[in-house]
């Protein structure tokens, strides 16, 4: 795949620890590679169980002899806080015709507040009322319910022995707000980007239990998310699967068994990005220090070394201590505390630039005018030039490859990304799910992958995250379906934070602002209120966070606001 990518700076110490990861992954993939397929077939060891943080395990009783039909039903909901044993306790309360085939992990409904068991005339049907807060699937994609959705769980009980069981019930578990915080755990499962420079999570809940890392590793080969299909690739081809649904982990090592066909046809440098995957992917649990990947319990060979095009994928990219901004109607630089000033960028005032944006190698910068009505782009000409004409412009966003992006705000579903290549060619990006909104905000994520979208839909805004197709060139080509975030506070600005991480605020001139960090894996924290806030940027984290006001600029110190010195840049931004 081509690509094009600015040139990238640094210097000694950036080169020394360039060298250093390369060093590292040699090692790693040397360490891992060193067993052939062709060696004799190993013993597969029991698994672990695996440990989010801290483990609790709960233990509701069995069923009570000779309980009514109402009290099965409510110790049954009570049991599916137990999933030890593949939800052994559960099943008890099934009958024996259904309890080989009940699919606990198929779904599983988060409900508010309490269920409710509501009886018929007969006592055996039952229906079990929820008000549903999210809905988690086999693969542990978390859909969050809209406010005041409800389900109707039909439960059927016969007689077994004289004692009353469940005969009929949808697979799946129902587990409360509150015992979901405890029972289940975000994990970030990790896919390449287009080019395979950077790992892009796909953040899934499990429950904490024997065998989650085996869901994990399946859930890795089904692919990704919906909203992420198309903008994100596996090194595993489609149709891979577990030889058994197992992954067992002994003294740190989790040793993954595939499928034969797995490796058909496939190079060195495709196992090594299989390996990596797998790494960055089981490296998010406690237990897992080592990944050895094997095929049918032998040893994959990934090749005597690195295949040079191997590249140790990016996770969670750095975005740097620099920010572009406006400081007296021109283009500066702002780091730190003070403005410094660019070298080689033209004078802009007559332009009235507004919100620039850069990439992260300072090759090409975007901005707006003040009536937000044209865009103009900067690249190694170092000269501005008009890329864009619209309404109501979104605030550029640069991505990883030198691609700006805008957004119109007037509800055409416009979207225009502009090339970093001499013609500046404009490509329009599909985007569908655009129309009927008014766009606030568009920024690209720090990998390229992935676009956080703020959108006003009559008076309520909403912040979505969606996935950005490329075709093999890297151009862009469309933004994908989104998932929505779950934001407590209006929002008409955004910006990213780090790869799991997105800031929300409403800007006032006036008014206290209340800004919001809401996390992909479904955390939010609201930060203190800030009265007059206009703009916010974020670097490295919710902690590297700026915010400004028509009097002064303010950097985040714990969870208060600390005025920075003037002069005042107004529209500060880090690269992207």
């Amino acid at each position: 795949m081509q690509r094009t990518l600015g040139k990238r700076k640094g210097g000694p110490g950036a080169l020394l620890r360039a060298v250093v990861v390369l060093l590292a992954a040699l090692v790693m993939l040397s360490a891992c590679s060193s067993i052939p397929m062709s060696g004799p077939v190993g013993t597969s060891q029991g698994e672990e169980p695996q440990t989010q943080a801290a483990e609790y395990t709960f233990t509701p009783p069995g069923p009570v002899k000779g309980a009514n039909p109402k009290a099965i039903v409510e110790g049954f909901l009570l049991a599916g806080t137990a999933a030890q044993d593949d939800y052994r306790t559960a099943r008890e309360f099934l009958a024996p015709s259904l309890a080989g085939e009940w699919q606990p992990v198929e779904r599983t409904v988060v409900y508010r507040n309490a269920a409710n068991v509501v009886g018929s005339p007969t006592d055996t049907e039952f229906v079990v009322q929820l008000e549903v807060a999210s809905v988690i699937d086999e693969h542990g994609i978390r859909e969050p319910a809209a406010e005041g959705a409800t389900e109707s769980v039909p439960v059927v009980l016969t007689e077994v022995d004289g004692q009353w069981r469940i005969s009929k019930i949808p697979d799946g578990t129902m587990v409360s707000n509150v015992d979901f915080q405890t029972l289940f755990s975000a994990y970030n499962l990790y896919f390449y980007d287009a080019t395979y420079t950077y790992a892009v999570p796909d953040v899934r809940w499990y429950a904490s239990r024997q065998g989650v890392s085996a869901a994990i590793v399946s859930s890795l080969l089904e692919g990704p998310a919906p909203y992420l299909s198309g903008a994100v690739i596996s090194a595993f081809p489609e149709g891979s699967t577990l030889v058994r649904r197992s992954v067992p982990v002994e003294s740190g090592a989790a040793t993954v068994d595939l499928s034969a066909e797995v490796l058909t046809g496939t190079t060195f440098l495709r196992r090594q990005q299989m390996q990596q995957q797998l790494e960055l992917t089981l490296g998010g649990l406690n237990t897992v220090s080592t990944v050895h990947m094997t095929v049918d319990q032998r040893e994959v060979d990934l090749g005597p070394s690195p295949d040079p095009a191997f590249q140790a994928a990016v996770t969670n990219p750095a975005v740097g201590s620099l920010q572009i901004g406006v400081l007296d109607n021109e283009l500066t630089f702002y780091e730190g505390s003070r403005p410094v000033e660019p070298q080689n960028l033209p004078a802009v005032a007559e332009l009235n630039p507004r919100d620039p944006a850069m990439s992260l190698d300072q090759e090409h910068f975007g901005f707006l005018n003040a009536e937000h009505n044209r865009m103009y782009v900067i690249g190694a000409d170092r000269t501005a030039h008009q890329a864009v004409a619209g309404t109501q412009l979104t605030a550029p966003s640069v991505d990883p490859f030198g691609w700006t992006w805008t957004a119109a705000g007037d509800q055409s579903g416009a979207v225009y990304a502009i090339a970093p290549d001499e013609e500046r060619t404009r490509v329009d990006v599909t985007a569908q799910w655009f129309s009927e909104r008014t766009i606030e905000e568009l920024r690209i994520s720090r990998e390229g992958a992935r676009a956080l979208v703020i959108a006003r839909e009559g008076d309520e805004s909403k912040v979505y995250v969606a996935g950005v197709v490329r075709d093999q060139n890297g151009q862009p080509r469309s933004i994908s379906t989104p998932i929505e975030l779950d934001a407590s506070v209006p929002a008409d600005s955004g910006v990213w934070a780090n790869e799991s991480t997105v800031i929300v605020m409403q800007s006032s001139a006036d008014e206290p602002v209340e800004t919001e960090i809401l996390r992909l894996d479904g955390g939010s924290q609201q930060m203190a209120p800030l009265t007059g806030m206009l703009d916010i940027s974020a670097g490295n984290g919710d902690q590297d966070v700026y915010a400004q006001t028509e009097e002064a600029l303010y950097i985040r110190v714990g969870n208060s606001w600390a005025p920075q010195p003037p002069p005042l840049v107004i529209d500060p931004s880090f690269p992207g």
